[in-house]
């Protein structure tokens, strides 16, 4: 199933949503995409300009040279409103405010510790508490918070659903409850997915393939603008498809998980490794000891020309490779974005490109200009937790 099927969209929703993914567009052309009558259409987008959340263009379209009455190039006006995200993993707490294009207006980051897990949700009212006050922006001005969770969160309870134990104690009904704004959850990667398709419309089409290599993986489908989800929580876990099945075990029981050989935490977890035991890694230049490994120490010892670590990023590369392969096979998306800080490395990137080539030299032609991997930044997850709020509660607040 897609989220947001079972209420369709009002009108006033669907054109929001049309004027955020093609403007600026003309109201004859949102009519044309829709297939909402131009009366309507027209009736709709003066009551938006009338509340100052749609502006009209002052210059028409510079290709416009009918004789008749000239297009007028409509948009969303940015400044409208603004919207919270946030998102919690192992590396850090990090909290924005965006506009409803999703520009940064003001961001605040907090390094993980135990402490800081265990203070999950009191953390998170502080953070957007004070963020709130120190832009002087009013609560009134706010459509909402979307949060990204390293998980998934049950519909039924507002429990978040994870194999690790690091965030029992985060509290949905608590959030909700002390902040004066509602409140949504999705997973971090279909969070990062949806900012793709509202924020960057121009670069990303209706149906396209998120796939995010974190600590953890998760490959996001968007078709037709929504998030594919299915009925239980197996949709886009990549990082549980065997790509060898004598490698290591896996936390979820199985071996040789995709996981487990590209994943952040498990690159992690090799480097120390090889600290602990080879006098000859560069990772022993890099870093006062194994607990003071990150991937930034990884990336630098790979480029370095680490022996050991080059081994662990072949490996990774090549099994990243057969995955994205296969998803470009079975699901033939409209795009293929592929999304994580170790990624940003330009001889990684290269070499996944590479990789992915190899394993599609049947179809005739080079897939990879089909495939973006888009740059890294810490406040990603958190940017797409805020398109999560404007699309439940600004676009679309009956239907979602």
């Amino acid at each position: 199933m897609y989220r947001g099927k079972k209420n369709q969209p009002s009108n006033r929703a669907r054109i929001l949503e049309c004027i955020f993914r093609n403007a600026p567009v003309a109201r004859s052309e949102i009519a044309e995409m829709t297939e909402i009558t131009p009366a309507a259409v027209t009736t709709i987008v003066s009551g938006l300009i009338a509340e100052n959340i749609v502006i009209e263009s002052e210059e028409p379209f510079p290709d416009d040279f009918s004789s008749g009455r000239r297009k007028v190039p409509i948009d969303i006006n940015p400044a409208a409103f603004y919207s919270i995200g946030a998102e919690f993993t192992q590396k850090a707490l990090v909290i924005c405010l965006t506009d409803l294009k999703g520009s940064l207006i003001k961001h605040k980051k907090k390094p993980y510790s135990p402490q800081l897990a265990q203070e999950i949700t009191k953390e998170l009212i502080l953070g957007i508490t004070s963020l709130v006050d120190e832009t002087k922006i009013s609560w009134k001005q706010i459509i909402g918070a979307g949060i990204a969770v390293p998980g998934h969160m049950n519909s039924d309870s507002d429990d978040l659903i994870t194999n690790r134990k690091t965030w029992s104690s985060f509290s949905a009904t608590e959030l909700e409850k002390d902040l004066p704004i509602p409140i949504t959850y999705e997973n971090n990667a279909r969070c990062m997915a949806l900012a793709q398709y509202l924020f960057n419309p121009s670069n990303s089409p209706d149906s396209f393939a998120f796939f995010h290599v974190g600590l953890g993986m998760f490959c996001a489908n968007v078709v037709d603008g929504e998030i594919l989800l299915g009925n239980n929580y197996m949709a886009g876990e990549i990082g549980h498809t065997i790509v060898n099945e004598n490698g290591r075990r896996c936390e979820c029981g199985k071996y040789g998980c995709l996981q487990t050989y590209a994943s952040e935490n498990w690159l992690l977890k090799n480097a120390r490794l090889v600290y602990q035991n080879s006098s000859n890694t560069i990772l022993r230049h890099l870093a006062a000891s194994e607990k003071d490994i990150s991937i930034e120490t990884i990336i630098t010892a790979y480029s370095m020309g680490d022996p050991f670590i080059s081994k662990y990023i072949r490996d990774a590369l090549k099994y990243l490779g057969i995955a994205a392969s296969n998803i470009a096979i079975t699901m033939n998306p409209g795009k293929f974005f592929l999304h994580g800080q170790y990624l940003d490395n330009p001889m990684i990137r290269s070499e996944l490109l590479d990789y992915i080539d190899r394993q599609l030299l049947f179809i005739g032609r080079s897939y990879t200009s089909n495939i973006e991997i888009l740059p890294y930044h810490p406040e990603d997850g958190a940017v797409g937790a805020s398109a999560l709020a404007v699309r439940k509660f600004f676009i679309s607040p009956s239907a979602r």
